[in-house]
């Protein structure tokens, strides 16, 4: 067994040479006053960074929106309510007056639900590996994790990411609780899919099967990569 907390961030980490990944929410911030806060979370999972500013100045003035859009231009963005966080992104893109196409930001959305479930289906396929190995080599021991991940098709929206990860709301604003929660979860997948892709290094067998880590499940790495070249004209 190992424990969660201690295992280090895969070294393929460093060479994503990458932002990382913001986290976006519009809510009730200090006395109700609706507010855009955005959360920075980098690529081994750690926040980096956070700013709340009052949602009329954001969506209303060009130099306050695109100062946020700078906050997510390169970065992948944490996908949990798609249709209001794109609504928002739009609306800081009119405001910002910024010429680009529609939708600029769709490549660098990703889901956190669909990061646990390649999680959970690669774990999986780790286990059934190690099974099969363990037929014709009985000194291969079972593989073991610290957190059990519930089959990815029990998981379907955030929330329930939220409680495999044992994290409850984070204190605070309403918009301050939410998007410090989805950067705490997002952290603990980063350390679910590291200790996952670390059985590679342990077990050759394992690393010979599947190929060589991933620093991150494969809708995030491609949303983080894909937002590392994307500059706005701002």
């Amino acid at each position: 067994m190992t424990d969660l907390t201690a295992v280090e961030p895969l070294e393929e980490l460093a060479a994503l040479r990458a932002p990382g990944t913001a986290v976006l929410c519009v809510g009730s911030g200090q006395d109700d006053l609706e507010s855009v806060a955005v959360w920075h979370v980098s690529p081994a999972g750690a926040a980096t960074g956070a700013w709340i500013v009052p949602a009329d100045g954001a969506f209303s003035s060009r130099e306050v929106a695109r100062r946020l859009l700078t906050l997510v231009e390169r970065r992948a963005i944490a996908a949990i309510h798609s249709q209001g966080l794109e609504k928002s992104l739009e609306r800081l893109t009119i405001a910002a007056e910024v010429q680009v196409e529609d939708g600029w930001w769709k490549r660098q959305l990703f889901s956190p639900v669909d990061a646990y479930r390649e999680t959970a289906e690669r774990r999986q396929r780790y286990v059934r590996t190690a099974e099969a190995a363990r037929e014709t080599t009985k000194s291969i021991t079972p593989l073991e994790w610290t957190h059990d991940l519930a089959d990815e098709t029990d998981v379907e929206e955030f929330a329930s990411v939220q409680r495999a990860a044992r994290i409850s709301d984070a204190p605070g604003t309403p918009v301050v609780s939410e998007v410090l929660s989805i950067a705490r979860t997002l952290r603990w997948l980063v350390s679910v899919w590291a200790e996952t892709e670390q059985v590679k290094n342990r077990r050759r067998y394992v690393r010979d099967e599947h190929g060589e880590p991933d620093p991150l499940p494969p809708q995030w790495l491609a949303a983080v990569q894909a937002a590392s070249t994307n500059r706005l004209p701002l």
